[in-house]
């Protein structure tokens, strides 16, 4: 199904775009959190047959190559890879609609140059590496009330993209409780 395609049979949803090389890990724990509340999602990876419910208001596409083709309500920026032309990110938040949101993770200076760009009418909301400690080699995440929440994950990385997920998550009614209480049980192999 061609990108073209997918817009038309989604052009009455919510649509997130998640791209850079962080898009697949992102993806997954949206994916894991709405599945933990039976949250009914489209999901979409780029040349692969897309899974979609008539029923399900919102889609998360793991985009790469046709950018603007899905004309995303949401869009997700991670780490761009060395030597990777910037342009295709940049039209991509450049299309962000008004009233739409832009998530760029700020580590990266070039995403950090394409998504803190002045834009009208747009949300920005940049992420960074979530807030944890390690006890006994065990990662655990700090919430901004100082809960802590167990986690199976260590990599600095991954630890970024779950502050990325978060922000995501949260546009899609998913509150920081409910967040946390999933998230524990997420695993990445």
């Amino acid at each position: 199904m061609t990108p073209d395609q997918i817009y038309q049979q989604c052009i009455d949803k919510q649509r997130v775009v998640v791209i850079g090389n962080g898009s697949p890990f992102i993806s997954l724990l949206i994916q894991h959190v709405l599945n933990h509340y039976n949250r009914k999602f489209d999901y979409v990876v780029e040349g692969q047959e897309p899974v979609m419910h008539k029923e399900s208001p919102t889609i998360i596409i793991q985009g790469s190559t046709q950018l603007l083709d899905y004309e995303h309500h949401i869009g997700i920026i991670s780490d761009i890879a060395s030597g990777t032309d910037s342009k295709p990110y940049e039209q991509f938040a450049d299309a962000t609609p008004k009233g739409g949101t832009l998530i760029y993770q700020e580590s990266d200076p070039k995403v950090k140059a394409i998504g803190s760009k002045e834009r009208a009418d747009i949300q920005t909301i940049p992420y960074k590496q979530y807030q944890h400690e390690v006890q006994n080699g065990k990662t655990i995440l700090i919430s901004s009330t100082n809960e802590k929440i167990p986690v199976k994950l260590s990599s600095d990385l991954h630890l970024q993209y779950v502050s990325a997920s978060k922000e995501i998550l949260k546009k899609l009614g998913i509150t920081s409780g409910q967040f946390y209480r999933a998230i524990g049980n997420f695993q990445f192999n």
